[in-house]
């Protein structure tokens, strides 16, 4: 009796200063809130490095803005003095930086540093497109590099057009021949023409013959140019094409097979058919994009400093100081609420799950490979594991060799599908990476067993409880600000223990008992 009153007081202590540390932190948190979550945040910096003429000299560079899908702020012109800098809006409302010097024959050192915010944008495209307005009739025109009108664009554009029934069909098409034109870094300038006529383009070439060719056929399109950021330094810039489908741009990279979809690490910075950086000619100048990835929480406007100073109770050095990968880390504070969420639907539901921790594993897999197309194959190999073992059965094999024959058959139909799928471009197949792979044998082998132990039937039932648990999990997991809040929040973890603890003193009635004995209770 003085045991139990002991646990009592220590879980209502641990609980107060849980509560207690969690307060202190709710109100800095609930005043710096962002609606805006971004997937990705960069610290850029162009670095322009030129010598002067002997006359005034200017160098001139796009300057990126704010949209619905990226965010741009802290920006700083930390150019030498001798350079006068001026930005304004030019032709479709793009912003043009001017850095002007009256100095002759002189180094200048150009730098201009701000801080991008962004978020992966996928679209639904309609099969049919609404008639375009007259304000954007001038993305129909040719011009030099985009020869919309030639014949051998017409001729092409043509034949992709043909035995299509909507809009979205002839796009599709379109895209998917610009995709399969082969790649090569050519730095100079490839015009749609010449893409056609060489068989093979960077991403300049590419996106003007896909704008181009949909411009042939009546669509509104354009080409659009960034940077896509990566945790380096670097002298490339990007371009892609955008068509206008029902008001809205929709961007189209062919040279990364990126349909109606923007990764979040696009740095959208100007619309048409232009060049980041214009010079005077004739002097000598170098150039690099100073790209840095910055830790941050999604749901809070608050840098790096604030964000360490919110609390000492923590995990954010541990996220600064990389100490553990992020998505190691994300994987260890998720364990627990996940594994708490199975032992919830096991001792309370009433679900039975091969283990407690399988389904949480399973779940985390599935978010490398996609919910369904990785239900589908966590089924149909866990079933064939199943049909695998039967002939063995027969021949009187013993259990343990059985299971590593069929894990060895089921892991080279994996790499065989995984081949298939780079061969032929089949996305889902080439997202079993190594640690799906592995969750996917654990429970395979666990299925094996039960097959075993209880029968095909049993087996089968738990599982499909197991996917039960498993697409709970994965609804609870898949929350993307989730592992942020506990990387601020640790004191959760003491809350999951004492969950738990109340979560073991239970002995009522399971739920499906509620079910299974009805006409009893009746």
């Amino acid at each position: 009796m003085h045991s139990k009153t002991n646990l009592k007081i220590t879980l209502m202590l641990i609980t107060v200063i849980a509560v207690t540390s969690v307060g202190f932190k709710v109100k800095p948190i609930l005043n710096n809130y962002d609606n805006f979550n971004p997937n990705r945040v960069y610290k850029v910096n162009y670095n322009y490095f030129f010598k002067s003429a002997n006359k005034s000299t200017t160098v001139k560079s796009f300057i990126p803005k704010s949209n619905s899908r990226q965010r741009i702020s802290g920006e700083k012109n930390q150019s030498d003095s001798t350079l006068s800098f001026t930005k304004k809006i030019v032709e479709n409302g793009n912003i043009r930086g001017t850095w002007d010097t009256e100095n002759k024959n002189t180094y200048h050192t150009l730098n201009y540093e701000f801080t991008f915010e962004g978020k992966e944008r996928r679209y639904i495209i309609p099969n049919h497109f609404n008639l375009i307005s007259r304000k954007y009739k001038k993305y129909l025109k040719p011009s030099e590099n985009i020869q919309s009108e030639d014949e051998r664009i017409h001729d092409l554009a043509f034949r992709l057009a043909q035995n299509t029934l909507n809009d979205k069909e002839v796009i599709k098409n379109i895209f998917d021949y610009v995709v399969n034109i082969p790649s090569a870094p050519i730095i100079t300038l490839t015009d749609a023409l010449t893409t056609i006529d060489q068989n093979r383009a960077s991403c300049n070439g590419k996106s003007r013959l896909f704008v181009a060719l949909a411009r042939n056929l009546g669509y509104a399109a354009r080409v659009k140019g960034g940077i896509i950021l990566e945790n380096t330094n670097k002298r490339t810039s990007h371009v892609w094409a955008e068509v206008l489908i029902n008001e809205t741009w929709i961007p189209f990279d062919a040279l990364n097979n990126h349909f109606a979809y923007l990764p979040a690490n696009y740095l959208e910075i100007y619309a048409g058919d232009e060049f980041l950086i214009t010079h005077t000619p004739g002097i000598q100048f170098d150039y690099s994009y100073q790209i840095k990835e910055v830790n941050h929480i999604s749901f809070l406007k608050m840098n790096s400093e604030e964000i360490r100073e919110l609390s000492s109770i923590s995990l954010w050095k541990v996220v600064e100081g990389g100490i553990i990968p992020k998505n190691a880390l994300n994987l260890l504070l998720l364990l627990p609420i996940g594994g708490l969420l199975v032992a919830f639907l096991r001792n309370v539901v009433g679900v039975k799950t091969f283990g407690v921790f399988l389904p949480v594993l399973i779940a985390f897999s599935l978010l490398h490979t996609g919910f369904v197309s990785g239900i589908l194959m966590f089924v149909s190999l866990i079933l064939l594991v199943g049909l695998i073992s039967y002939p063995f059965d027969k021949i009187g094999l013993l259990y343990t060799p059985k299971l590593v024959i069929s894990l060895t058959i089921m892991v080279g139909l994996m790499i065989i599908a995984t081949m298939i799928g780079l061969e032929y471009d089949i996305a889902w197949l080439t997202t079993l990476t190594f640690f799906p792979t592995i969750i996917l044998t654990i429970a395979a082998e666990r299925f094996s067993r039960a097959t075993v132990e209880d029968g095909y039937k049993m087996a089968i039932d738990k599982l499909l409880q197991t996917l039960l648990a498993t697409t709970i999990c994965y609804g609870v997991l898949s929350w993307s600000w989730l592992p942020s809040l506990l990387i601020i929040f640790p004191e959760f973890i003491l809350l999951i223990i004492i969950s738990a603890m109340l979560l073991g003193r239970y002995i009522g009635i399971r739920w499906v008992e509620f079910y299974r004995f009805k006409p009893l209770f009746s």
